[in-house]
């Protein structure tokens, strides 16, 4: 082997490490993802006929505790149950994208993932790239509490902490659109 064949070998092993570290230590579902404070403009309708919504306790993917509250931060909230294995599930990412990108600050969006491995779920994530909080679920505790049996499910919870919302299967973007823009004014 050459001098130069094995500095060429020895910068494309340090590019290949320092790639590869970078990847590991992009963040992915954690706290990072949370939401930001919400810019004043937008007003939110509670809908009287919802109840409460049942707990989101959990933990995300990097360990952060979080609640109803901390999650949907005083806006709408799209709770969206998945799985990594869910073909469907991938389906609904650019619908959930959308919505993201068409309210802002005024919506929060949560990945909740059930009875995975962390490293399953990270894998999923660098794969998929999704910019949002993830709660893993081991138990199926968050599931249950949803009536969730299988992903996806979607949940649309108000500003006001009411569950306006759970479809099972997902729900279709026109769907979703609808019943936020009878909730978020202005």
């Amino acid at each position: 082997m050459t001098v130069a064949r094995s500095i060429r070998t020895a910068v494309i092993a340090v590019a290949v490490v320092v790639v590869l570290a970078a990847c590991g230590a992009e963040p992915r579902g954690g706290a990072e993802r949370m939401p930001e404070e919400r810019a004043d403009g937008a007003s939110f309708t509670a809908v009287e006929s919802a109840p409460a919504a049942p707990s989101l306790d959990g933990e995300l993917l990097d360990g952060t505790p979080v609640d109803l509250d901390a999650l949907a931060a005083g806006r709408p909230l799209l709770v969206q149950f998945a799985a990594t294995w869910c073909s469907t599930c991938a389906d609904q990412e650019a619908a959930l994208a959308a919505m993201a990108s068409e309210y802002g600050d005024d919506l929060a969006i949560v990945v909740v993932i059930g009875d995975e491995d962390p490293p399953d779920i990270t894998a999923y994530l660098d794969r998929r790239g999704l910019p949002y909080p993830v709660i893993v679920d081991q138990n199926l505790r968050i599931w249950r509490g949803y009536a969730v049996t299988e992903p996806p499910a979607t949940a649309l919870i108000d500003a006001h902490g009411g569950l306006v919302r759970v479809w099972p299967g997902g729900a279709v973007e026109s769907t979703m659109r609808e019943q936020l823009d009878q909730i978020i004014t202005g």
